[in-house]
Order: structure tokens, then sequence, then C-alpha cells
């Protein structure tokens, strides 16, 4: 049983890395194109996402971000 939790931790943790990662490819962009406040906007939400709702939260505006980018 503690597998399953270590395994489930660890995909979280890889998920929280992967959407940081993101995060600065939004950021850049937003930068890129000057005032882009939701850029900025996201790119923090994506950073500061710590629970998984928020991570989940996070990663469904950051799908929208990228069909519209």
């Amino acid at each position: 049983m503690m597998e399953n939790g270590a395994r489930l931790l660890s995909c979280f943790n890889e998920r929280c890395r992967i959407l940081s990662a993101a995060a600065h490819v939004v950021r850049q962009s937003a930068t890129r194109n000057g005032d882009d406040f939701d850029g900025w906007r996201l790119s923090r939400l994506m950073r500061e996402a710590e629970t998984d709702a928020q991570v989940n939260f996070a990663e469904r505006k950051y799908n929208d971000w990228r069909q519209i980018n």
C-alpha cells in the first residue's frame, strides 16, 4: 500500500515540476507580447499550484492557453 502512495506522490510531484517548467514558457511569451496580463496571471497560477485541485485547474487553464497561442 505504501508503494501506491509513493507512486501517487511521485506522479503529483512530476506534474508540479512540468507545470512549473511550462510556467516559464508562458511567462516568456507574456514578456514578448508586452502587456499580456493574462499570461502573467496564468504563469503565476501555474507556479503557485500546490494542491491537486490547484494543479488540475492550472493544467486546464494552460491547455486552454496553448489552444489560443
